[in-house]
């Protein structure tokens, strides 16, 4: 039992650890979500960073509780650890939550209406052109839909030129031989896809490292307790035992005094 309760001592030790490291990875794989969704938040569905921007804070929560568990916490004060296993679970719940958050959402993308279809386009050809000229050089797509957006443009912008290959071929006089023709849309709903289902991922990577941390954390307080109880036992049973003692040697002595007594008065 004493290999066993030092076992856990050492695992909760090296527990709390990994907590502060699983929460510093939220944080930098939530900031780098968030980065990537509003990278093109022209074509960004509404309501998909959410989930991410809570992961970081939970991030932010888990790491700082990690640190606190191993610079604070008093794995011998019973009171102590039942109370970081209780707000340890509140932030499993909420994690749990901010998985199934993202997973929902991931169903729920969908391509826009017609309506936004026009509004955004306006903006892509006017105000948002240096957004949408970087997306399409750097997704290698062209329009919402495809080059056939900018019909009633003059021309097709040069972002939308696939130059992959045309770099490696013979120069061509500034002319764009290969115009990419896959959306915009399509690539950039698939990427917010890809980070929603990521999200969830990482969600439930540090949900099932914090419940193993919990797991750990009531086996040792079930030892404790019974290494509490077995103490106790024992020095209950050796006082009783030392009570025993005290009571045959008083026994005794009085057994002496009353020989000796009895002795004496039979003497003449």
């Amino acid at each position: 039992m004493g290999y066993a309760f030092a076992c856990f001592r050492y695992s909760l030790v090296v527990g709390a650890v990994l907590l502060g490291i699983s929460g510093a990875i939220a944080v930098v794989c939530a900031s780098y979500f968030i980065y990537e969704l509003y990278r093109y938040t022209p074509l960004t569905p509404d309501h998909v960073c959410e989930s991410s921007a809570v992961l970081l804070a939970l991030g932010v929560i888990t790491c700082g509780f990690g640190w606190c568990v191993w610079r604070f916490l008093d794995f011998s004060n019973r009171g102590q650890v039942i109370i970081f296993t209780a707000v340890l679970a509140v932030i499993v719940l909420i994690e749990t939550g901010v998985g199934i958050w993202a997973l929902v959402r991931h169903e729920q993308i969908d391509a826009m209406s017609s309506a936004q279809h026009e509004k955004i386009f306006a903006l892509a050809i006017t105000d948002d052109k240096v957004i949408w000229d970087h997306m399409q050089s750097t997704l290698h797509c062209c329009g919402i839909d495809g080059p056939s957006d900018y019909r009633g443009v003059n021309a097709i912008p040069w972002s939308c030129c696939n130059m992959t290959n045309q770099e490696t071929d013979n120069p061509t006089g500034g002319i764009c031989v290969v115009i990419n023709k896959r959306g915009c849309q399509h690539t950039v709903l698939n990427r917010t896809r890809s980070i929603l289902l990521h999200v969830f991922l990482v969600a439930l990577c540090s949900v099932l490292l914090q419940i193993s941390f919990i797991a750990f954390t009531t086996c040792y307080i079930r030892i404790y307790k019974d290494k509490m109880e077995r103490r106790a036992s024992q020095l209950a049973a050796r006082t009783s035992l030392q009570d025993t003692r005290e009571e045959l040697d008083a026994r005794n002595n009085f057994l002496t005094r009353q020989s000796k007594y009895l002795q004496n008065s039979e003497d003449p």
